[in-house]
């Protein structure tokens, strides 16, 4: 399912009362068509005195992104209301998915039946349904090992990985193309030089409408375009 606004709302009100005692006051909620991620209490901190952290100017954001199971969506909820219950009470958690976020989430899973985890591992199914056609950069490469993968630049780094990947340890051939193949949606963009692994026949069903990219000095164009 892809939540609505009105669903999250009244997901909220539910599990507040069934999780958290129905006092996590109500604050503004907000879809987002974000891929990176599939929920987010926004906030703004402030350094105390003492070195700790002031929490205030919540927001709570859900991902309309993929379709997932309603049980996916509810746990992705309750995942956001135990890191929205920390802030709101001003305890300071040992790192963003700390003990204290352990251990209510452990509380929950238990008590309530639940399966929430500290992170989402999205499936090939979730993937397939993203069929949004976006324009990918993408590095196509082979290691002497004989395996196959792609890096998708970031836009902004495209020069940077460009004069980089060749030095990729056992690099053996490499090449750039541009798609809009959603298959590539599923890469996350790369500012820093990582190879993806993708079988070579699977790869190369995904290549086929592919277009090569040549590079002369500090301009990157199609190749035999221009």
């Amino acid at each position: 399912m892809i939540p609505t606004l009105e669903y999250v709302k009244a997901k909220f009100s539910e599990f507040n009362d069934l999780c958290f005692e129905g006092k996590l006051p109500l604050l503004p909620f907000k879809l987002s068509n974000a891929r990176t991620f599939l929920g987010q209490v926004r906030f703004v901190r402030d350094k105390n005195p003492d070195g700790t952290w002031h929490y205030c100017g919540f927001q709570f954001v859900i991902s309309t992104k993929l379709d997932l199971p309603e049980s996916q969506v509810e746990d992705t909820i309750i995942h956001e209301m135990i890191h929205y219950w920390i802030l709101y009470n001003q305890m300071q958690d040992n790192a963003p998915h700390g003990d204290l976020f352990s251990q209510k989430m452990k509380e929950i899973n238990m008590k309530f039946n639940r399966n929430i985890s500290v992170i989402h591992n999205v499936t090939k199914e979730e993937h397939d349904n993203d069929t949004e056609t976006r324009q990918h950069l993408i590095c196509v490469s082979r290691l002497r090992t004989g395996k196959r993968g792609v890096t998708v630049a970031t836009k902004s780094c495209l020069f940077k990985l460009w004069d980089e990947m060749p030095s990729f340890p056992n690099m053996a051939e490499l090449k750039w193309v541009v798609s809009t193949d959603p298959f590539f949606n599923r890469f996350p963009r790369a500012n820093t030089p990582k190879i993806y692994f993708v079988p070579s026949e699977e790869l190369e069903a995904h290549l086929k409408d592919a277009k090569e990219l040549v590079r002369t000095g500090n301009n990157i164009k199609i190749k035999g375009v221009g």
